[in-house]
């Protein structure tokens, strides 16, 4: 990650720049991943927030405008598809163009920096512009006059400066790409000495040969300056696979790129790892980007899912802390961190946010597959009851916010679909149910329905059950006194009637069965009462010291009637 945007010299107390490229520029091809809605949802974040930085179409930076940084978020703008943040780049770059490829203004006189000319060249075509009439330049002709035409260094770019030339392989994929876009002569010449650059194991070298006598001016593995470079094999290999009409030969090095790109991919899918930089954003971004152009799909994607962990996704009210940013990518996960327990992205820290952005935002579009993002829940529930909602179409490790009332639950995408489950209030009422993203919101209905009333089970009629001795006796008042235990759940209500068990011989000589005594009761459930029964005026004729056999029965409406036999004399 090379964050160096100029190099900056002090002669005679002038600040003068030196060379304007940004030496891990981006630069525009065929969107990597915009071919499902997770990938499009993080593209459009990040452009949302990253047009956002933007000042009268640029990113200023500590010293001023940064015309490189400005380039890549235009042309990460135009990977995001936000055509209105490429405009403004675009018509700021042009009225700007002459300060940007040479230093005249800083006294620099009759300079023209070769690498800041290729970019600007490459994202004129990549805006719809002129590269020939570009703000009042011809870029296309201003490119091919710093091109070397004479052996040992044909082909290759040099800067014109009194400050010498810091012309580069990242300068010279640039100036490939965009003289071949435009069917420049010198476009061969280049791109041969671009693909001098790269070494047998695949990847390119950042500098260029500092002797520009010597017949050996491509790389040498393991000599000094033909180091591996992740950032210089990155863009190379993007610039080499977006060219329209590249050579056979410039496929092959960008495909070799590509396979050793891969091999220095960490398990968690980040880049940078033993760099000087170390594992980071813009480094990350740019090799996800160039295994998605080159049709490798698991590290782009893989690159893209590390990237996705930095970019600032604070859904509110699931979280709120970052919720201005949102869409943002932070430079590595420490930074992250630490903008999170600051409350927010310090002023001094914005422009290096939006680098970082810029410069990784192409890959997010490789983001893990997922869907139109929808929110379902069960038409009808009882109040009180637990329902589920299912949150479908989030990618894997796409954040997201659901939401009921006062309650906000964060999900992260599984690449399944996602249930949430919530209390419904008391009452009847219509509920919604909401689920955010980082670029928009869904939401889902329930109808609650009061509790169903469960009508009483039947309850069963009892009369209780009797409590009587074997014998019972009659008293003087002629009366008897039974017992009966409620056991029940209900009241034990009914009445009650003793008669002989069998027919007895009357006064008058006939035999009768006979009423001996009745009574209505009723016993609270759970209780016993105690009966007093007065015998009729014929039961008391008969009854007499000799016992006799006798059966109470108990009835009541609807209840099955109860029977005890018992004898029954006088005291």
């Amino acid at each position: 990650m090379k964050l160096t945007s100029s190099s900056v010299l002090r002669r005679a107390g002038a600040l003068v720049v030196a060379t304007a490229i940004t030496s891990t520029a981006l630069l525009a091809g065929t969107a990597p991943a915009q071919a499902h809605p997770a990938g499009t949802r993080a593209l459009d974040a990040g452009g949302a927030w990253l047009a956002a930085q933007l000042e009268e179409g640029l990113l200023i930076g500590e010293y001023g405008p940064e015309y490189g940084p400005s380039i890549d978020a235009g042309l990460a703008l135009s990977e995001a598809g936000n055509a209105t943040g490429l405009s403004a780049v675009d018509t700021a770059l042009r009225g700007a163009i002459t300060s940007y490829i040479t230093g005249e203004a800083y006294g620099d006189v009759g300079s023209t920096y070769a690498g800041a000319t290729a970019k600007a060249a490459t994202f004129a075509t990549v805006a719809g512009s002129d590269p020939e009439s570009y703000g009042g330049v011809d870029l296309v002709s201003r490119l091919e006059d710093v091109v070397s035409t004479t052996a040992p260094t044909t082909g290759r770019i040099e800067d014109v400066s009194d400050y010498g030339d810091y012309a580069n392989v990242i300068s010279q994929s640039f100036a490939a790409r965009a003289l071949t876009t435009v069917g420049s002569d010198l476009a061969d010449e280049a791109t041969a000495f671009l693909l001098d650059q790269q070494c047998g194991a695949g990847y390119f070298r950042f500098g260029l040969t500092t002797n520009k006598t010597s017949p050996q001016q491509g790389c040498v593995a393991g000599a000094a300056g033909s180091a591996a470079d992740l950032d210089a094999t990155s863009i190379t290999v993007i610039n080499l696979l977006s060219t329209p009409g590249a050579s056979p030969d410039a496929i092959a090095a960008a495909r070799s790129g590509a396979a050793w790109l891969e091999t220095q991919q960490a398990a968690d899918g980040s880049f940078g790892a033993g760099s000087d930089d170390g594992v980071n954003a813009n480094t990350t971004g740019l090799a996800g980007w160039a295994m998605g152009e080159a049709g490798k799909a698991s590290a782009a994607t893989a690159a893209a899912g590390w990237l996705r962990g930095v970019q600032v996704a604070d859904l509110a009210p699931c979280a709120t802390t970052l919720a201005a940013d949102n869409g943002a990518i932070a430079p590595s996960p420490t930074d992250l961190a630490a903008i999170r327990t600051a409350g927010g992205i310090p002023v001094e820290k914005r422009f290096t946010y939006a680098f970082a952005t810029a410069q990784a935002l192409p890959a997010l579009g490789n983001v893990p597959t997922g869907a139109a993002v929808t929110l379902s829940a069960p038409a009808t529930a009882v109040e009180k009851s637990t329902v589920t909602v299912t949150v479908t179409g989030l990618g894997a490790g796409e954040p997201g916010c659901v939401t009921f009332g006062s309650e906000a639950m964060k999900v992260t995408g599984t690449g399944s679909p996602v249930p949430v489950t919530f209390a419904l209030p008391a009452g009847a009422a219509t509920h919604t149910f909401r689920v955010a993203t980082l670029t928009g919101s869904t939401t889902a209905t329930t109808v609650a329905t009061p509790t169903p009333v469960t009508p009483p089970a039947p309850v069963e009629p009892t009369v209780g059950d009797l409590a009587v001795a074997k014998v019972v006796k009659v008293g003087r008042k002629n009366t008897l006194k039974l017992a009966i235990d409620c056991d029940s759940t209900v009241d034990c209500v009914g009445k009650v009637k003793v008669r002989t068990v069998g027919k007895i011989v009357r006064p008058h000589g006939r035999k009768k069965v006979l009423l001996v005594a009745k009574s209505a009761y009723s016993v609270d459930a759970g209780d016993t009462a105690k009966l007093t029964l007065t015998l009729t005026k014929p039961a008391r004729r008969v009854v007499g010291a000799k016992r006799i056999r006798v059966v109470a029965v108990q009835s009541a409406d609807d209840a099955d009637p109860a029977r005890t036999k018992f004898w029954l004399r006088r005291k």
